[in-house]
């Protein structure tokens, strides 16, 4: 399944849940809409928050894909992003490749690369996002959900480390 219409069935089950009646005894809290993204905020400025981010993950064997400069694109529109906004792509072979190589498992393929943006924010914070893998994974077969919850772990494991004080 595309990681859009992933993410749509989501938000249409959790609408659903919010607007049909309950049948529990307890009323239930409605999911936080933001919970598919985790966010972490950074003691250091956009430039070395950056710098430490790709240094930790080059240290923890991540490989970094691609690094999309998504501010000075916007900049040339007319959109000022404080401080700036990248993108950086990466994959992890241990954790990809034993999913890649069966055939019932490669359409996880459609989530790949994972990604991690470093941000801006108009006070002066500088944000470190990624999706949830890790709440993503319980919706996936357990093959698939053993490694997103490993992957997700290393991640999140790798940027504390990298905004550790």
């Amino acid at each position: 399944m595309k990681l859009k219409a992933l993410i749509s069935a989501v938000f249409s089950l959790a609408l659903l849940s919010m607007s049909a009646p309950s049948v529990l005894a307890e009323p239930v809290a409605p999911l936080n809409p933001r919970a598919i993204v985790v966010e972490d905020v950074s003691r250091l400025d956009f430039g070395a928050t950056l710098e430490a981010v790709k240094k930790q993950l080059l240290r923890d064997e991540w490989n970094i894909v691609a690094e999309i400069d998504l501010g000075s694109r916007l900049a040339k529109r007319g959109v000022q992003i404080p401080g700036g906004l990248v993108i950086l792509e990466l994959t992890s072979g241990k954790n990809a490749v034993p999913l890649l190589k069966q055939d019932a498992t490669r359409y996880v393929s459609a989530l790949m690369p994972c990604s991690v943006s470093i941000y801006g924010m108009s006070d002066g914070r500088v944000m470190v996002s990624r999706m949830n893998t890790a709440m993503m994974a319980g919706m996936m077969e357990p093959q698939v959900a053993d490694v997103m919850q490993k992957a997700a772990a290393k991640l999140d494991a790798t940027i504390a480390k990298a905004l550790q004080p």
